[in-house]
């Protein structure tokens, strides 16, 4: 008797739970609230728990990085302003947004001029995600394949038609590099965010090595290697050291 009691109020205390547990959709609405009424701290809170509930998705990165940036947090705003453009890339509101907050960073690392070419590579590259570009990669593919198909009904035209497949096979093989590349870079290379007001990069991974330079919040570094509480960090071929792990946040 006592045990049968016992499951029904544990079932009772479950559905209790489940009545008053907040839907995805729920708290979002209330995080979109809370920064129309401008606490923004409210708002982060919710944003987050979203994110910890594994809601990942863009609007709620670049909300969350609106809710920083409007607190004056430009190391938080830049970091999910960053993830949010991994999944939408041509975003243009996110991109002035980035834009913005970056020119308020006290660092200005020089970024060396690139060509034409490979600025129309990089622009179509920088613009869409690692979905996107398989798509396009598998359908140029596919049309390449069916156009070596036809081919084989249509000798007269053979000419013609693998004319066409080189032409075609060019932007195939550009856009699969710029797949591989942006594969490589979002899932194997490492970058962070500066968090913190100054951090201090030093020669080594302890506090008693050599001073090499000073990093400010909002800073973007890539991370090289690890060791214990310590990122090694290069910003580039100039700029390399470490840094505490707390100091900076992965993007």
């Amino acid at each position: 008797m006592k045990k049968a009691l016992l499951i029904l109020l544990l079932i009772f205390f479950a559905c209790v739970n489940l009545s008053f547990a907040q839907s995805p959709e729920e708290i979002y609405r209330k995080g979109n609230l809370s920064y129309e009424n401008e606490d923004y701290k409210k708002a982060i809170s919710l944003y987050e728990e979203l994110l910890n509930k594994d809601k990942v998705s863009a609007e709620v990165f670049y909300n969350l990085g609106n809710s920083y940036f409007k607190l004056k947090n430009i190391g938080r705003a830049i970091l999910n302003y960053e993830r949010a453009l991994r999944f939408t890339p041509r975003d243009r509101d996110l991109r002035l947004n980035l834009k913005f907050a970056s020119s308020m960073t006290i660092d200005k690392i020089d970024i060396s001029e690139k060509g034409f070419i490979l600025n129309v590579i990089l622009f179509l590259y920088n613009r869409m995600n690692i979905d996107e570009l398989t798509m396009l990669v598998l359908t140029i593919y596919l049309v390449v394949i069916l156009v070596l198909i036809f081919s084989i009904f249509f000798v007269a035209k053979r000419k013609t038609i693998f004319y066409n497949i080189g032409i075609a096979i060019v932007p195939l093989i550009l856009f699969s590099i710029s797949l591989i590349s942006k594969i490589h870079s979002e899932n194997f290379v490492k970058k962070a965010v500066v968090l913190v007001e100054k951090v201090d990069v030093r020669s080594g991974p302890k506090e008693d090595y050599l001073l090499q330079f000073s990093l400010h919040e909002g800073t973007i570094v890539r991370v090289v290697k690890e060791r214990q509480s310590w990122y090694e960090i290069d910003l580039s071929r100039d700029l390399r050291g470490w840094l505490p792990k707390d100091s900076v946040e992965i993007i």
